[in-house]
């Protein structure tokens, strides 16, 4: 049972208020840049450019954070290997990193489509190319009332699952799950299921530790209750401590920790990961009793978990019951099995948020910049600065070090942008009225497609949407929205600006991006992984470049 949202809204704010402010502390306080602080070479003043720069910067920990974690390090290497995990998936294929594989995004192109209605315009299974794009076209892509010449509410979305009913865990390899199969009246080609796609456009997991909320529609709450996104408005969300040798329940809210409350939704959600019905104690009770990345290589040279890399095979040379009991106060396991069963929600979302707070990606040319470092932007990127904070006015929604205002309550972090009609989706699930959080900008040449219905496959189309102050602007779109009348010139230096935020660790796997091998579906009427973009295991020195999304 859920309490109303808006009602607890104020209740929560007032609780959560330290952490709110200490994020507004951390990433709002000037940085001193030592160096060269005059104009670069395309004539911006790169003292201007330190109120973007992250270096130095990190989550706020929770101030109790110490009441369930023992061993950050620990915590950390169970996170990853959670995260990039595939037997958590009902499939034994699906994990939280196969829609978050590519710079934290998911660019895959077949069978990512979303019909939103139920009607589809490019139909199940299809492959997205360029002349998709942008979803909504107009013949003058600078006014927003010229004809329309294709609209679509399709979205792009990431493939998830076949639609399945629960019946028991599996202990197989690949670790899939017995599940009944249910036609699927949306996502079938010829009456043959096909996997499905989720209703939204996966945003980056990389920096998303910042935020104060997530999801893009915020139901990830600053709380986290141990158990599911939905913070203090979940009524008998419970964890269980051992008291007097006996596990009792209790009721926690870990603050800044936004990251946790998001971590827990997918994994058995019916469309992202699991088979309809699994609930958290059964993944556990799966989990606890399989070798950790059993079928997939770990680099030696992980930065996390080289040490753990079976060196002759595959998976770790651990077990999730050790690493739990590694990194986990002990009156969180100590009672038996079935406790850690019960608190494995808590467990996974809390080593998860510490993992994805390791993946901070301070050190993009703009940082560099920032430092003093005048060459590090080059004289069109750096013009682009100057239309990024003036007459593009992105800097009013794209703020501070992580080019969001997400990373606070309140202000622009959510905002109705005109991307879709509000009918369409009514977005926050406190704000609705379309409005949706402000993404981050760092490494964006990565992660399209871009907004949260992945309608614009480039920069430039975004860019052009914003000039020509949106497609479906209304009662409740951001009056900062509205026509920009850029020049030719002026739009590709805001596109080279926004190249400027990506770091090469990202691009290129580097730790703390450094990843176990992956093997991510890429036909829906794939069972298993028999047609699939299969990624190889990198250390900490990185690998083959990530690249971007290429319709």
């Amino acid at each position: 049972m859920r309490m109303d949202r808006r009602k607890r809204w104020t209740a929560v704010r007032v609780l959560v208020a330290g952490g709110t402010l200490c994020y507004g502390a951390l990433l709002g306080r000037a940085v001193t840049v030592s160096g060269d602080s005059g104009p670069g070479k395309g004539g911006v003043n790169v003292g201007a450019a330190t109120q973007f720069s992250l270096a130095g910067k990190r989550p706020t920990d929770p101030a109790d954070l110490a009441n369930y974690v023992k061993n950050r390090a620990a915590a950390i290497r169970l996170g990853k290997a959670l995260f990039w995990d595939q037997q958590a998936g009902g499939d034994g294929v699906q994990a939280c990193a196969s829609c978050h594989f590519n710079a934290g995004a998911d660019t895959r192109l077949k069978n990512s489509v979303n019909p939103h209605n139920a009607t589809f315009t490019k139909g199940p299974n299809a492959t997205l190319v360029a002349a998709d794009f942008p979803f909504h076209l107009l013949s003058d892509v600078n006014n927003r009332a010229s004809a329309v010449v294709r609209d679509t509410d399709d979205i792009s979305g990431s493939q998830g699952v076949f639609l399945r009913t629960f019946v028991q865990i599996g202990f197989g390899s690949p670790a899939s799950d017995t599940c009944t199969s249910v036609p699927d009246a949306t996502f079938n080609v010829g009456g043959t299921n096909v996997r499905r796609v989720t209703g939204r456009n996966a945003p980056t997991n990389i920096n998303a530790a910042f935020n104060f909320r997530n999801f893009w529609d915020g139901r990830a709450r600053e709380v986290f209750n141990g158990v599911d996104p939905h913070g203090a408005d979940t009524v008998g969300a419970v964890i269980f401590r051992t008291v007097g040798g006996v596990p009792t329940p209790v009721s926690v809210l870990i603050a800044n920790s936004s990251a946790a409350s998001q971590a827990v939704g997918p994994p058995n959600n019916g469309t992202e990961m699991s088979c309809d019905g699994r609930s958290f104690p059964l993944l556990g009770r799966k989990m606890m009793n399989l070798i950790p990345l059993n079928g997939q290589t770990v680099s030696p040279t992980d930065g996390v978990l080289g040490g753990l890399a079976n060196p002759t095979g595959t998976g770790l040379n651990a077990t999730y019951v050790g690493m739990i009991q590694d990194a986990f106060q002990n009156d969180l396991w100590n009672g038996g099995v079935t406790q850690m069963e019960n608190n494995f929600s808590l467990y996974w979302g809390l080593s998860i948020q510490l993992y994805e707070d390791t993946l901070t990606s301070d050190n993009a040319p703009i940082d560099q910049f920032a430092a003093g470092n005048a060459a590090a932007l080059s004289a069109s990127a750096q013009r682009g600065l100057g239309v990024f904070t003036g007459k593009g006015r992105c800097s009013t929604c794209h703020s501070g070090p992580l080019f969001t205002a997400a990373v606070a309550v309140g202000g622009r972090s959510f905002s109705n942008t005109g991307v879709r009609p509000v009918a369409d989706d009514a977005g926050g699930i406190l704000e609705g009225n379309g409005r949706f959080k402000v993404p981050t900008l760092r490494n964006v040449e990565l992660t399209g497609p871009y907004f949260h219905n992945g309608g614009q496959a480039t920069l430039a189309q975004v860019v052009d949407f914003y000039n020509r102050g949106a497609d479906f602007a209304g009662g409740f779109t951001d009056g900062n929205v509205r026509p920009l009348g850029l020049t030719s010139v002026e739009k590709a230096d805001l596109v080279n600006f926004m190249l400027s935020l990506t770091d090469n660790r990202v691009r290129t796997r580097q730790a703390p991006f450094d990843s176990p091998s992956l093997c991510v579906p890429d036909d829906g009427l794939s069972d298993g992984v028999t047609n699939a973009i299969c990624i190889p295991a990198v250390g900490a020195a990185g690998g083959a470049p990530a690249a971007a999304f290429q319709p």
